[in-house]
């Protein structure tokens, strides 16, 4: 019995030169839990429907939490794919995949940078850059995000030193 659902996908490069380069990781909120848990990646793309075809190629390859576009466009007329994802210890494994699926549908795209709540200027992606930007732990985010946290974990550091 034929379907009648139109079934579309993304295909090898077919959002050729739509997809900004440099992503955002940790410099917005999520929308589905606590920031200490959950690692809200922002990327950047030219129109709409390359968006709304981005948002729908990574929620069904990957493990995300929640992948939502933005309602309209930026002051530049880019529309922004939320991806929200658990942070983790394989936050930097599931980013990276993501980064490489991309590259597939956008081969314009030879290297990824970033930018993240602790590094406001553009940075190569990488583990090393990753690690020191971006806390992959939720009580290392809630002890530097949280300044109750901080002075309990400085103090429980001082008393195991005494």
């Amino acid at each position: 019995m034929p379907s009648d659902q139109i079934k579309e996908s993304v295909h090898n490069n077919d959002l050729k030169a739509l997809i900004d380069a440099t992503v955002s990781l940790d410099q917005y909120k999520s929308k589905v839990g606590k920031d200490s848990e959950i690692i809200v990646m922002a990327i950047k793309c030219m129109d709409e429907e390359p968006a709304r075809d981005l948002s729908q190629f990574l929620e069904t390859g990957h493990k995300t939490l929640d992948v939502d576009i933005s309602p309209g466009p930026d002051q530049e007329g880019k529309y922004t794919v939320f991806i929200e994802m658990e942070r983790d210890s394989e936050a930097f494994k599931k980013i990276d995949e993501m980064l490489e699926d991309i590259k597939r549908v956008d081969n314009d795209i030879e290297d990824w940078m970033f930018t993240s709540y602790e590094n406001k200027e553009p940075q190569p992606f990488n583990k090393e850059t990753y690690q020191t930007s971006v806390l992959d732990s939720p009580v290392k985010y809630e002890t530097e995000h949280n300044p109750e946290a901080k002075a309990v974990a400085e103090r429980m550091k001082f008393l195991n030193t005494y």
